[in-house]
């Protein structure tokens, strides 16, 4: 499957012009998004964990972070 086929198949699937569009300019079909923000997600968490492993936020931030993180 090509790099833009996922917009014939959100065609296919009964998307509106509109949500094709919009996944034209993002690259990724909505379906996909799920994954991606849970890549995201886990890329923040190790970040954090490292701030807080190095000293540079202190247990305090890195609790209020988490939270923010994960709600």
């Amino acid at each position: 499957m090509g790099d833009w086929d996922f917009l014939h198949e959100m065609r296919d699937r009964g998307y509106s012009q509109e949500d094709i569009t919009g996944a034209m300019a993002c690259g990724y079909a909505p379906w996909e998004g799920e994954g991606i923000a849970k890549q995201e997600r886990k890329a923040k968490w190790e970040e954090l964990k490292s701030q807080r492993d190095s000293g540079e936020i202190s247990p305090a931030e890195f609790k209020k972070r988490k939270i923010e993180l994960f709600k």
